[in-house]
């Protein structure tokens, strides 16, 4: 390997591979031929280099030199080479808690216990030493042999004693080029406002926060930058059993203790966290945590598998189908798994949507578990989530349906669903720059989730801003080519911009994927014929004439768990064509079976109200039904 960036090192350094990477440098395992061993280098980008004051540099590399303790990994050697700064270590042959915890979202109680009394012995000897490591993180943290090690002091400094057994540092040093040193998700608040001083506390906090993620699966606070900070400096973080995690009393008292704001309230020292982590108490409940984590494995693959199987195509029934048998066996080992209940009531909500299970049945089958998870903990956001959704779609409740949607994003501000759920509500209600800005949040939080991309598509839709919905619906499109809704909704798009070439081009797409070959070849020999404005009404009255036969031969307003019965579908093929008087007909009859859910009819399927607004019978619905106001949209 000949890189430029490493052509300076040393020539007893034979570099083999890049092992890692990140913002402020480059790691690389080479071979120290000299010494017959295999090293780790991490090199420092040129920015960051730039920097660095080289006196300041060699002084932190040669405190770093002292930190000999098995829990650390040390320091062999340093240096510039073609103006990077550099230094070596050990090469540990293992994995970091990072990769860990991505692989097994968190860990059983006695692995988390043991791995974070080891950092703490490691921060035990590091602050001994009167160094502050700063940035104790799980990336950080590399575990080998059955033990856990701390790495990286690279951003720590020498400390002075401010009063004999306390290690302090001013608040000046927070940070060497204006930005903080620390990782937003576990740094401390004292590293944040450098209203004080900061010192080995502030390592105990970082220490709570990796504990916190190792037992939840996730940090005590998550967000954009911003939200962190705020959350860091203020927030109370949501207890470990909000998550279905049961410690022992120890333990969430020491949690709690590690993530106090003031490190005043913060335990004494590292020794003192070490011994309440390898202390019997600390394991109590240990039992009980072994089977909830394999239970929330169970329920992780689960809802992977059922985010595939919503999403449609010809493995849609077998990964739904694998969906239920993960949520099944999860609630075997923990019947009263409160996120297990709920994704299983939803699964029978979905299976009857799709079809692959009676309506009925199911609905009712959904309810039962639903209502069983809020029982077992309504604290869980998917619980709040999925009633805020058949209380919508299933008793017409929008107002009830905004509680819930209120409470789940408010038990968890960062969960797609809850805010894709929240973001539909309003703009049932009209409220589209509400909408819009949660659908937006629910996409940062999870961008490869087709329903988060579809409930931002359709806001924009509503409020027509058709360049936004495109850009949105294509990436929904590059995640899974051929994805009916998203083509069915580019089709719209294209309208809705004038292109009607374009939207026929995604109406033939979505046939030939809906297995409608026949209708497709029609469809493009009336393009040729009479162009692809006239060839697509023709097609859409095709469609009409087959749901009206349908409607006789069946209820056409039957219940299902969406607004996609044959009568809906009716009023808006009507309406697509500007048949206003016939989709008003069939928005009355729909009216008529249901009075209360006339507002999501009218503002969760994409109608043309204005076009609407043209009959007279449709002004005096809507003012019978209290709704003049979306005439004003």
């Amino acid at each position: 390997m000949n890189q430029p960036l490493i052509a300076g090192l040393p020539a007893r350094f034979r570099v083999e591979a890049e092992i890692g990477r990140g913002g402020m440098s480059v790691v690389y395992r080479a071979h120290d031929t000299q010494l017959d061993r295999f090293v780790a280098i991490k090199v420092l980008s040129e920015a960051s280099s730039g920097t660095v004051n080289l006196e300041r540099f060699e002084r932190e590399i040669a405190v770093m030199a002292r930190l000999v303790h098995p829990s650390i990994v040390s320091l062999f050697d340093s240096g510039i080479a073609e103006g990077r700064l550099y230094y070596v270590m050990p090469f540990v042959p293992g994995e970091s808690l990072r990769s860990r915890l991505s692989r097994d979202r968190r860990l059983t109680l006695e692995e988390a216990t043991a791995i974070a009394a080891d950092v703490a012995d490691a921060l035990a000897f590091a602050h001994a030493e009167n160094v502050v490591h700063r940035d104790v993180k799980p990336e950080n943290v590399l575990l080998v042999g059955g033990r856990a090690m701390l790495a990286d002091f690279g951003i720590a400094h020498v400390v002075s004693q401010a009063r004999a057994g306390s290690v302090t540092a001013d608040a000046s040093a927070l940070t060497a080029d204006g930005t903080l040193l620390g990782t937003l998700q576990y740094i401390s608040p004292e590293q944040i406002s450098g209203s004080g001083p900061v010192d080995g506390r502030a390592d105990l906090y970082s220490l709570g926060c990796l504990l916190y993620e190792s037992l939840a699966g996730a940090p005590p606070f998550t967000g954009p930058a911003v939200a962190l900070i705020g959350q860091h400096l203020s927030a109370t973080p949501r207890p470990l059993v909000d998550h279905g995690i049961r410690v022992s009393a120890a333990i969430a008292s020491l949690v709690s203790r590690l993530l106090e704001k003031s490190p005043e309230a913060r335990p004494r020292n590292a020794t003192d966290v070490a011994q309440v982590l390898r202390s019997p108490q600390s394991l109590e409940g240990q039992a009980h945590a072994d089977n909830a984590v394999e239970a929330d494995r169970l329920v992780a693959d689960g809802l992977g598998a059922f985010r595939i199987g919503t999403a449609g195509g010809p493995s849609s029934r077998q990964h739904m189908e694998q969906a239920g048998v993960y949520y099944r066996r999860a609630l075997t080992i923990a019947p009263r798994h409160a996120r297990a209940l709920v994704l299983l009531g939803n699964w029978h909500y979905v299976m009857a949507r799709l079809g692959y299970a009676p309506q009925a049945e199911s609905h009712v089958t959904g309810r039962e578990l639903v209502l069983a998870a809020l029982e077992a903990d309504d604290r869980v956001v998917e619980v709040h989530s999925s009633l805020s959704k058949s209380t919508l779609y299933y008793d017409d409740n929008v107002h009830a349906a905004e509680r819930h949607a209120k409470r789940a994003v408010a038990l968890d501000p960062h969960d797609a669903e809850a805010l894709r759920t929240y973001s539909i509500i309003l703009k049932i209600q009209g409220r589209l720059d509400e909408a819009i800005t949660m659908a937006l949040a629910a996409v940062e939080v999870s961008p490869g989730y087709l329903n988060t991309l579809s409930a931002l598509a359709d806001a924009f839709l509503q409020a027509h801003r058709t360049d936004e919905a495109l850009e949105t619906l294509k990436r929904a499109i590059k995640i899974l080519p051929g994805h009916v809704s998203s083509l069915e909704r580019l089709e719209r798009a294209h309208v809705q911009k004038g292109d009607a070439e374009s939207a026929l081009d995604f109406r033939v797409s979505r046939l030939l994927r809906i297995g409608a070959g026949d209708r497709a070849q029609t469809l493009r020999q009336d393009a040729d014929a009479l162009g692809a404005h006239e060839a697509r009404a023709r097609d859409i009255r095709r469609e009409i004439e087959t749901l009206s036969r349908q409607a006789t031969e069946q209820e056409p307003f039957a219940e299902p768990f969406t607004s996609n019965s044959i009568g809906d579908r009716l009023a808006l093929l009507y309406s697509d064509v500007g048949d206003w008087g016939n989709a008003v007909a069939w928005i009355e009859r729909a009216f008529a079976h249901r009075p209360e859910r006339l507002q999501r009819l009218l503002m969760d399927l994409p109608f043309d109200l204005q076009g609407l607004a043209t009959q007279r019978t449709f002004v005096r619905l809507l003012r019978v039904a209290g709704l003049e106001e979306l005439l004003a949209r």
